[in-house]
């Protein structure tokens, strides 16, 4: 994180990095803003952050000793720059070696701690071991022509990908609540709009209409058990379907569009 730290000052345009509830820039001395951070304060507060993470579990207290403080604001971008630093380490260096070598892993995608290779004849397989420190295990979960990938199911169908929504809570042996009740104290127009919102993240990960409805009329049931009446979803779904160019990539109308959830 230190190497990460000075490269950034390398790449800025001064030597202080003004903070605020607006954004962050660079200043320079003269700046009248009143949070500015140097070089080796930064460093300060990333040790600080890393070294005094404690938590409470009944009357016993723990302090984080291994890895970041999970659950924090900054956790994900501290994983994501720690995983970066290593990749684009390792790449440049390959780069300068063997461009073509470099080029294969093109194919290649990380978000967060998620990794995904396509197509790549087990290249980043045989040379993981090489990009990351020894301490961070890597757990291979799927391979093959069928895997899953954040909320992605994707399956090789005579060459071409099937995506469809992968939930891994539909396999609890237990019921989860998700998403609100229109009977909680909220304005029903919010009600409404989370499960517009949900139709739209399922539209997105869908490569077909026949992938969309098996998981559409899901939520679609859920929203009905919590409360929601139909003429006013078939209401948010028209409104979605016309905002939203994504829906228009799987159906013809919005007719066909609401046939596929309520047939």
């Amino acid at each position: 994180m230190n190497e990460i730290c000075d490269f950034c000052f390398q790449g800025g345009g001064n030597d202080l990095r003004s903070v605020s509830s607006s954004g962050a820039r660079w200043v320079t001395k003269k700046d009248k803003a009143s949070l500015k951070f140097t070089r080796e304060l930064f460093k300060e507060g990333l040790s600080y952050l890393m070294d005094n993470c404690f938590f409470t579990f009944g009357e016993l207290i723990f302090r984080q000793v291994i890895g970041i403080p999970m659950g924090s604001d900054p956790a994900p971008f501290m994983a994501n720059l720690f995983l970066y630093h290593f990749e684009s380490k390792w790449v440049k260096n390959l780069k300068k070696e063997n461009l073509q070598k470099a080029r294969r892993f093109s194919n290649t995608f990380r978000f967060i701690d998620d990794l995904l290779t396509i197509n790549d004849n087990n290249l980043f397989k045989e040379n993981f071991k090489d990009i990351y420190p020894p301490e961070l295990q890597l757990n291979l979960e799927s391979t093959g022509d069928h895997i899953t990938f954040l909320d992605m199911d994707l399956k090789n169908v005579e060459g071409r990908l099937d995506i469809k929504l992968f939930d891994k809570r539909d396999s609890f042996s237990f019921e989860i609540v998700r998403l609100p009740y229109c009977s909680s104290n909220m304005p029903s127009t919010m009600f409404y709009s989370c499960f517009g919102a949900e139709f739209i993240r399922i539209a997105r990960v869908s490569s077909n209409l026949k992938n969309f409805s098996v998981a559409g009329k899901s939520l679609l049931e859920r929203a009905l058990k919590q409360g929601a009446k139909v003429p006013r979803l078939k209401k948010t779904l028209k409104k979605i379907y016309g905002r939203q160019q994504v829906f228009q990539s799987l159906t013809k109308n919005a007719t066909l569009f609401l046939e596929s959830l309520f047939s």
